[in-house]
């Protein structure tokens, strides 16, 4: 007997007496099992017993029959546990001003936390700690143009109105992004997107632009970004995985 898998869909379909046999990846098992796993976390410290959650995948017979029945749905509930950082971080200054630090876990053995601030420290001046500090790569060296359908009219989306803390939020990021250069006044634009504030948790605004009719307007990229799971399976045969944000000081 020859198994077919594809890892696209998540689908492994075997021969059987009655046709074709398919067994498929379940998304509410996943989330059941992610559910599971972080309540697992948040009750070690409180000595409380976590619920037994079971993962579940379907198998799909040619006669319709087989399977097992689905536990309750856990996106039902109203409040879904957050996963906690797994370890204490601790702030290391990597230069002689206090407004270059970063955050490096305490769970790292001292030769590599030492390897780790050497060389944050020798690269100290790669890393962008304000946006000041990015002023942008001439267009002499390299220029983007969006690819957009002729096809397709130019849209210039209605205005929306906002509360007063809106308006001033938005004014405060266009007046920021002009003095640093990231961004131009244009007399007569031919596509025309209103802004979208969205209120981060530690309360601060952050302003996005509307560019849906924009991207209706551009082709499908022929080369998309990778898959998550290549990224994920792309990690294997390496001992450290490091994601690192010098703006917020977080490794």
């Amino acid at each position: 007997m020859k198994a077919i898998l594809s890892q696209h869909m998540l689908l492994l379909k075997f021969p059987t007496h009655l046709g074709v046999g398919q067994v498929r990846g379940d998304q509410l098992s996943a989330r059941i099992y992610y559910v599971s796993s972080t309540a697992k976390s948040a009750t070690r410290t409180s000595g409380q017993r976590p619920p037994e959650t079971l993962a579940v995948t379907r198998l799909s017979m040619p006669n319709g029959k087989g399977g097992t029945e689905r536990p309750n749905d856990p996106r039902d509930d109203n409040v879904t546990p957050q996963a906690q950082p797994a370890e204490e971080l601790k702030t290391v200054s990597i230069s002689d001003t206090q407004d270059q630090q970063v955050r490096i876990s305490t769970s790292l053995s001292p030769s590599l936390r030492t390897d780790f601030i050497t060389s944050f420290k020798a690269n100290s001046k790669v890393f962008a700690w304000s946006n000041n500090d990015m002023p942008g790569i001439s267009p002499d060296v390299i220029s983007h143009k969006l690819s957009i359908s002729p096809s397709f009219k130019p849209v210039r989306q209605k205005r929306r109105s906002y509360d007063a803390e809106r308006y001033e939020a938005m004014k405060t990021e266009v007046d920021k992004l002009q003095a640093i250069g990231f961004i131009r006044e244009v007399t007569y634009p031919i596509w025309l997107a209103n802004s979208v504030l969205v209120k981060k948790s530690g309360g601060a605004w952050q302003m996005c632009q509307d560019y849906t009719n924009l991207n209706k307007a551009c082709p499908n990229d022929s080369f998309p970004l990778p898959r998550i799971d290549q990224l994920v399976d792309a990690t294997a045969g390496h001992e450290l995985l490091s994601f690192m944000d010098a703006y917020s000081g977080y490794n």
